[in-house]
């Protein structure tokens, strides 16, 4: 499981891979609060948050997944650093939770403004037992 960023001439851009499609859809919201404040490990789990999505396909789920936390940073402040997701098995809806905390400046570093999660260049497979896909962010 893990993230690497993806040299991108005016967005973000990231890879994301994990063993499943749960930890695929945790890891890219992982890899998306870490580009939005740095160390996770600074945010407490004050807050917990549940969010289901649905969508034709599992790029609308991870989407909509994404978004919906995104909404609540732009909303609320809120920043989060622990996640579960459990993704139907006609792989048509999710469920997920979100934990975290209010955003503080005095201990969390704003580092990127992430304004959208983009359907550009996404595409989520698997290969050998290994899911992947790769994220742009309009920032």
């Amino acid at each position: 499981m893990g993230y690497k960023l993806l040299d991108h001439t005016a967005d973000v851009a990231i890879e994301v891979w994990a063993d499943s499609l749960e930890e695929l859809f945790v890891e890219a919201a992982k890899a998306m609060f870490s580009e939005i404040v740095g160390n996770l490990s600074t945010v407490q789990e004050k807050t917990e948050v549940d969010i289901q999505v649905s969508g034709d396909t599992l790029e609308d789920l991870l989407v909509g997944w994404l978004s919906d936390l995104l909404f609540y940073f732009d909303v609320a402040k809120f920043i989060f650093s622990k996640f579960e997701v459990k993704v139907s098995s006609d792989m048509r809806s999710m469920e997920g939770k979100a934990k975290g905390e209010t955003f503080d400046p005095g201990r969390h570093n704003l580092r990127t403004h992430i304004k959208a999660v983009t359907y550009h260049q996404m595409q989520i497979k698997e290969h050998n037992g290994k899911w992947h896909t790769q994220i742009v962010f309009d920032v």
